[in-house]
């Protein structure tokens, strides 16, 4: 996803370049308005007199939380992917400037909270050593708090109804939210669920009512409290594997080797492009690590979560460790040594590539006598 940013940004530049003085300044104003109508839509300008917004400024007449959740979740998150946040942002100011008012700052806290820990629990154990889920999991559970207090308002016939000129403000940012979500991790999954899970329970429990008062504090954290707790047990108890349960490890090995052929392709081809002078050696290291070591280092993750391998498989075991350690060295030797345009560094990276190649190859053999021996004790006796 960087790299199409960064694509995009070079191909605007190219663009303004060969335009004239006058289209760089339509261009400019273009691109003005959509960033002022992109604004005002988030922070829900113009719509001054709303009876929604003014009963919402009534119950709390500032907005603290939300500002202080959006500053603290790119920190927090500071190394997740830059349009990962900048949507999450976006989408947090705005459903918080109705939700915190709506259920007050504490409780709109406490859901943002349980959301992200639930998700991260459920993510640790589906992934061990992968990457976090990130702040959009605590803003799909924001969506999930909106959507049960927005439902239980209209069944209620209560005075706090989003009105449709709100709605309208509402709906692309939630589309453009749910449309990131599924072309990058997915709504489908485990953390996601979990997160949606605290947000439409949160709903339940602050929905009861509202139009009287805010949710009280106390209850709602007791029910995201029991959430994560339910979350975390389901975690250890059904997505992880039983203790006394053997495993075989063929599965991971064979991710090993295809995540070695795809990541060593891909080098290849971006090697090309080098060559070609298309891309600098800096823009290659990047390559490697941002997207070759990130790769190397989740399936060495999901090889150290194994437990309980059977003493046949553990060679195996051992031999695609060493693979994974050899390759993780000659990767950043090589990408080190692109950054400092260091000759001896590259000549370095070829001799522990090679040593990685080789252990490549004794792991690759030692793959299909395992499978050629798994395949011979299922067959049936010949009679």
């Amino acid at each position: 996803m960087t790299h199409f940013l960064l694509l995009v940004f070079v191909l605007a530049g190219v663009v303004l370049y060969f335009m004239t003085p006058a289209e760089r300044t339509r261009f400019f104003r273009v691109i003005l308005a959509a960033l002022y109508n992109v604004r005002d839509t988030v922070a829900l300008q113009g719509l001054e007199g709303n009876p929604f917004l003014d009963a919402l400024r009534a119950r709390h007449a500032r907005v603290i939380a939300m500002p202080a959740l959006v500053v603290l979740s790119t920190i927090v998150f500071v190394r997740s992917p830059v349009l990962d946040l900048f949507v999450s942002a976006m989408c947090l100011w705005q459903i918080g400037l109705i939700l915190e008012r709506l259920i007050g700052p504490l409780a709109f806290t406490t859901v943002y909270v349980a959301s992200g820990v639930a998700a991260a629990v459920v993510n640790l154990s589906v992934s061990p050593g992968g990457m976090s889920a990130g702040p959009s999991a605590s803003v799909l559970g924001m969506y999930g708090l909106l959507l049960v207090t927005s439902i239980w308002s209209v069944i209620r016939g209560s005075s706090l109804i989003i009105p449709l000129s709100v709605t309208k403000r509402l709906a692309p940012v939630a589309a453009i939210f749910i449309l990131y979500k599924v072309t990058t991790t997915g709504l489908g999954n485990a953390p996601a669920f979990a997160a949606l899970v605290c947000g439409l329970v949160g709903g339940i429990v602050a929905a009861r009512d509202l139009d009287e008062r805010t949710p009280h504090a106390r209850s709602l954290a007791t029910a995201m409290a029991t959430v994560v707790t339910v979350v975390t047990l389901y975690a250890l108890v059904v997505v992880q594997r039983p203790p006394n349960e053997t495993v075989d490890i063929r599965l991971e090995i064979d991710r090993v080797i295809a995540v070695e052929t795809r990541t060593a392709g891909l080098y290849d081809k971006e090697v090309e492009r080098f060559r070609s002078k298309r891309i600098t050696g800096a823009a290659l290291a990047d390559v490697i690590e941002n997207t070759i070591v990130p790769e190397l280092h989740l399936v060495a993750a999901r090889l150290r979560a194994l437990q309980d391998v059977p003493p046949e498989q553990k060679p195996l075991l051992a031999s695609a460790e060493a693979f994974l350690k050899l390759r993780d060295e000659s990767w950043r030797l090589r990408a080190g040594a692109l950054h400092k345009s260091d000759m001896l560094g590259l000549r370095q990276a070829d001799s522990k590539e090679q040593a990685s190649r080789e252990a490549f190859h004794r792991l690759n053999d030692m793959a299909h006598v395992q499978n050629d021996a798994e395949t011979l004790d299922h067959q049936p006796p010949v009679l």
